[in-house]
């Protein structure tokens, strides 16, 4: 059975947490993923506040959901640090203890993490040899815990004009070099729609290296619905190579959350139909 999860923050602004829990509990959603474990999306920015990751763990097993997976770093750095700068590898060894036993709290297997935005002076190499040197690191902590960071490229064209990372075959060049099952790509079929398109050529010679789907209208990164790319089609071609893994859905919707989400979950399903 296909697992299509939310991420949380575009839908039910103004919401609890907890609320917007429920919420998808009730539309059917069965898994979930967030943004950040310290920071709240108000819809316009991010503000400080801590999670309460024992009540998500109380949510999670009274609802019967699941955290897929939310962020270790930041797409541009800002959080905790950037994975192309040598001289911040270690912040995020620091912090990744404290992370991987938030996550095992709540149920979560997955961190998502950005390179960092591009650093002036900093050659495209030196760049991708710090990622490699840092996620080797990480990775090893990650499968020493039974965790998975998976690493995610953006566009740069609309969304992440300053982002390093927009490059899905880079991407896959720094796990191949990693080499630790543990670290995988996030492959978001808007970004790279935006970027390269060609997504189920790319996805069929590279899904070994992929852990994650995340899912938007392109353009606009509305719902998946009218737009240029047929996602029935595309979801039902990713699962006959095999995969098993999860799709977010990663979009601001464009009417009530609830309305939103089950037009695109109806939507997906006429592949599945067919």
């Amino acid at each position: 059975m296909r697992d299509i999860g939310v991420c949380i923050e575009p839908f039910y602004q103004g919401m609890a947490f907890g609320q917007k829990l429920e919420k998808i509990k009730a539309l059917g959603f069965t898994s979930y993923e967030f943004w950040f474990h310290d920071k709240i999306f108000t819809g316009d920015t991010l503000i400080d506040e801590m999670k309460d990751f024992s009540k998500i763990a109380e949510l999670n097993a009274s609802l019967g959901l699941r955290t897929n997976d939310f962020v270790l770093n930041h797409p541009d750095g800002g959080i905790i640090a950037a994975l192309i700068n040598r001289n911040e590898k270690q912040k995020i060894l620091d912090k990744l203890k404290y992370m991987i036993d938030l996550a095992h709290q709540i149920g979560c297997k997955k961190f998502i993490s950005g390179s960092g935005n591009k650093i002036t002076g900093l050659s495209q190499k030196n760049a991708i040899d710090a990622m490699i040197d840092a996620l080797g690191d990480i990775g090893e902590v990650c499968q020493k815990h039974g965790m998975e960071i998976i690493l995610e490229p953006f566009n740069s064209r609309v969304d992440h004009p300053d982002y390093f990372l927009d490059n899905p075959q880079v991407a896959v060049d720094v796990v191949k070099a990693v080499g630790n099952d543990h670290v995988k790509i996030l492959y978001d079929i808007y970004h790279m729609q935006i970027m390269y398109g060609n997504i189920l050529d790319f996805v069929r010679s590279k899904l070994t290296y992929i852990g994650h789907f995340h899912i938007a209208g392109v353009p606009g990164r509305h719902e998946p619905i009218h737009n240029e790319l047929n996602y029935p089609f595309i979801l039902d071609s990713i699962d006959a190579m095999g995969y098993q893994g999860s799709y977010g859905l990663e979009y601001w919707p464009t009417m009530d959350s609830d309305e939103s989400l089950k037009k695109t979950m109806e939507h997906l399903a006429q592949g599945i139909k067919r």
